[in-house]
């Protein structure tokens, strides 16, 4: 099975805090974000049968301008909607209690935010729609964030706990997934086939 996965676009994010179910919308700059993404669909003959967005609207935001592209609308999924920061959301990284900070250092995957949850907690739920997605044996594209694109990776890739790609992602990066059940269990290689644009690192 194929999965395409696309990060959201830039958000409108000017206090540039920590942001996961914050439902920020798209930056002022979309318009010339989105072009690319819709570009490098056309180019991979993407062809999905199955299209889910997250509900949150910097993805909605996406997912209208691709449906032009894949002919229909998405489904909302709320499963990969982004990592919930809990006590963490609207408050800059530089300004978080250095405890909690330093137990995330230690932790990157497995911490779970104050009131929030843990990237191990977005795989469980990743995990469970794409198992769905796997059974239908369709093409398929997902609008969605960063973490949720890392919780494919981390548990179907390969990609190790230690190497925190949740980081990473530039915005609107587009990677393709290519499924295949070894021994029982579904294993994927990908590539990434739009680089997107960069964001700044992390202010830790």
């Amino acid at each position: 099975m194929i999965l395409w996965t696309i990060r959201h676009t830039k958000p409108h994010n000017p206090q540039n805090v920590c942001y996961g179910r914050l439902d920020f919308d798209v930056s002022p700059s979309f318009q010339d974000e989105f072009p690319p993404v819709l570009e490098a669909l056309k180019q991979q003959k993407a062809n999905p049968e199955l299209f889910y967005t997250s509900p949150l609207l910097r993805c909605k935001r996406l997912a209208e301008k691709v449906s032009e592209v894949v002919g229909f609308s998405p489904t909302e999924c709320a499963n990969i909607a982004e990592v919930h920061f809990g006590d963490w959301e609207n408050q800059l990284l530089t300004e978080i209690d250095r405890s909690q900070m330093n137990a995330w250092k230690s932790d990157l995957r497995g911490y779970r935010f104050p009131n929030g949850e843990s990237f191990y907690d977005v795989d469980k739920r990743v995990s469970e729609h794409l198992e769905y997605c796997l059974e239908q044996n369709k093409e398929c594209l997902w609008v969605t964030h960063a973490g949720v694109i890392a919780s494919v990776l981390h548990p179907y890739a390969g990609v190790p706990d230690e190497d925190f790609v949740e980081g990473k992602f530039a915005y609107a990066t587009m990677t393709r997934f290519d499924f295949q059940k070894i021994n029982g269990i579904w294993k994927a290689s990908f590539k990434h086939v739009y680089e997107g644009m960069p964001m700044p690192p992390l202010q830790m």
